[in-house]
């Protein structure tokens, strides 16, 4: 068993639902073009990741895609950032950003957030409003799959809290 199909069964195992991809399309989307094997490999392993409500999932290789149909953009983040740049500056600060970044996960659960791999191997960790503040959470992008097999008791990271935390129940009002 590969370390891919381990860590989707992990996340499987906490309630994630995993569809399994058609076979290999001929050549790679080109935003993947910058991006090392074992993160297309990975982006390659599934055709859905998603934890049960859909408010958090791993991009696959298809959203990568142009035309990829979808309520985001596998670089929806990017195109918020720059909608929100107040001067020509600014938003060519967030392309440069985005150009050193590919998302790999986005979440809508509490707010815009999302986890990238940048372009020295490193994951990083950003959200709303300030997408371009990100922090490493794991050094390479192997850490983050080892990560998620351990499924660690102990849950106080960051990306505990978007890959195992249980979706949010709404509150109903009480009866009258």
């Amino acid at each position: 068993m590969t370390v891919f199909q381990r860590a989707a069964e992990s996340l499987q195992e906490a309630g994630w639902t995993c569809e399994l991809p058609p076979p290999t399309e001929e050549g790679v989307p080109s935003a993947l073009h910058t991006a090392s094997e074992t993160v297309i490999r990975w982006v390659s392993s599934f055709a859905l990741l998603s934890n049960s409500d859909e408010t958090v999932w791993f991009l696959s290789r298809h959203d990568y895609s142009t035309g990829a149909e979808g309520a985001f953009a596998w670089n929806e983040w990017e195109e918020l950032g720059i909608e929100a740049a107040t001067t020509d500056a600014e938003a060519e600060a967030v392309s440069r950003f985005w150009e050193r970044h590919l998302p790999i996960l986005l979440s809508v659960r509490n707010g815009y957030e999302y986890l990238a791999v940048r372009d020295d191997g490193a994951v990083v960790h950003g959200a709303e409003p300030e997408f371009e503040e990100a922090d490493v959470v794991f050094s390479q992008f192997e850490d983050l799959l080892r990560h998620i097999i351990a499924q660690p008791a102990r849950r106080d990271h960051v990306v505990d809290r978007l890959l195992f935390d249980p979706p949010s129940i709404p509150e109903t009002a009480p009866d009258d």
